[in-house]
């Protein structure tokens, strides 16, 4: 008998997103009928049918036990593209795009420059507070995991300061958070036309002070950012010193930054958006998964959307994210991305899971650790209202979060926060 002390019983759909892992897991996503599933100090370590959970596990006898009368659970969502750390407001920059303002025009005259100012200028605990908000909303949406990025620093001390406080963050709440260091998000005013020697400071004396509080260095390769050759400077210095590397590249028009990406094994290349032939054949030869953000297209008011089923039919890895910012994509609702993945992205309903989940979790390298209900894997997964996964995208705009379970605990009940005090850290 193995013990427990964690049940979830009676789930019309466990969709594992482990096909073949369970003798009856069915389908594109292993989906088991009529489940249960059961943990043990966070981590699962027996699911099945809910007729065989008393013959293989024994509760202990102060054992949680979340019965779900009947619906649909899934893993915890992983959203591996976030920037949680901001201060300050762009409402304003949304209506001006919505009467015609482009994002260029909106970076030339502020932009994202407002949100520095606001960041560089607030504290580390306000900052703090408004990340552990940002946090709890994230678990009410069914996200138990976001890759979670600096980048509204642009100077040594403002970006120490934001990824203090994902550091913070990390410890106290129970959302898993993989800090993210981009200090290279876009040229700050103060190296106007100087890009080479920011670029050149970040790798040779930032980076080394970071002393492993980041998982990942970034660095964003577009039109109004950086060049190719200077993000390749930055995420081969990274590499030397031991971080794993990513790159927003292509979200503005085609360049050499997916490529670039590619090259150097990057863990994840975002937006993707401008993929030429050649861009797609190099995502479909690697291991770097092409991590697309349709909440920024939509909210940029463009039309232009990631080449999704170009990618999947090539045989590249495609995860999907939020990009939850305060200036292109002011959402943390996934469930709401798995809507615009079918109608924008024209991905399947089981693509579009796989990609907010296990995808996901591999563009943050820890697909071993969550993305699917595996035995051994963190007991992070999500309670949905309804019996089939497939309504989840369908029924839109709407949060269907019953319950989130967080590391083997209950954290989201009802659609209510219970409690958002830290679990054990992530090893």
């Amino acid at each position: 008998m193995l013990d427990a002390d964690f049940a979830l019983f009676n789930v019309d759909q466990l969709v594992t997103v482990a096909p073949g892992s369970h003798p009856e897991a069915s389908g594109e996503l292993g989906v088991i009928q009529r489940a249960a599933l059961a943990a043990k100090d966070g981590k699962i370590v027996w699911l099945g049918a809910m007729d065989d959970v008393y013959d293989h596990v024994q509760l202990s006898p102060d054992a949680t036990v979340l019965n779900t009368h009947g619906r649909c659970v899934l893993p915890g969502f992983v959203d591996p593209h976030t920037h949680p750390v901001f201060a300050g407001d762009r409402t304003g920059d949304f209506y001006a795009r919505a009467l015609g303002a482009s994002y260029d025009q909106q970076l030339k005259s502020g932009g994202i420059m407002h949100t520095v100012g606001a960041t560089r200028a607030a504290s580390e605990d306000t900052l703090l507070n408004c990340a552990f908000e940002r946090a709890d909303t994230f678990l009410q949406y069914g996200t138990t995991t976001i890759g979670a990025k600096t980048g509204y620093g642009l100077e040594e001390g403002a970006e120490s300061k934001c990824l203090s406080v994902l550091n913070r963050l990390q410890r106290l709440h129970p959302l898993k958070v993989i800090p993210t260091y981009l200090a290279a998000h876009v040229l700050p005013a103060d190296f106007a036309g100087d890009a080479d020697e920011y670029i050149d400071l970040i790798a040779d004396a930032w980076l080394p002070r970071v002393d492993g509080r980041a998982a990942f260095v970034d660095v964003w390769v577009d039109d109004g950012a950086f060049t190719a050759a200077q993000g390749r400077r930055l995420l081969e210095r990274a590499r030397e010193l031991g971080f794993e590397i990513t790159a927003h590249a292509n979200e503005m028009g085609y360049g050499d930054g997916v490529r670039m990406a590619t090259e150097l094994n990057a863990a994840s290349v975002d937006h993707a958006v401008y993929l030429s032939d050649q861009d797609v054949a190099a995502l479909s030869r690697s291991r770097t998964v092409a991590v697309l953000l349709p909440g920024t297209t939509l909210f940029l008011g463009s039309d232009e959307y990631a080449p999704a089923r170009r990618l999947v039919e090539a045989g590249a890895t495609v995860a999907i994210g939020t990009d939850f910012n305060p200036g292109t994509s002011h959402t943390q609702n996934m469930q709401f991305i798995l809507t615009m993945s079918v109608l924008k992205l024209h991905l399947t309903a089981e693509e579009a899971i796989r990609g907010a989940t296990l995808h996901g979790a591999r563009a943050l390298r820890m697909d071993d650790r969550v993305g699917s209900l595996e035995i051994g894997k963190y007991c992070d997964l999500t309670v949905f209202s309804v019996d089939d996964y497939r309504s989840i995208a369908y029924q839109y705009a709407m949060n269907l979060v019953e319950s989130v379970v967080a590391g083997g605990r209950i954290v989201v009940r009802d659609g209510q926060i219970l409690s958002t005090t830290a679990l054990a850290p992530v090893s």
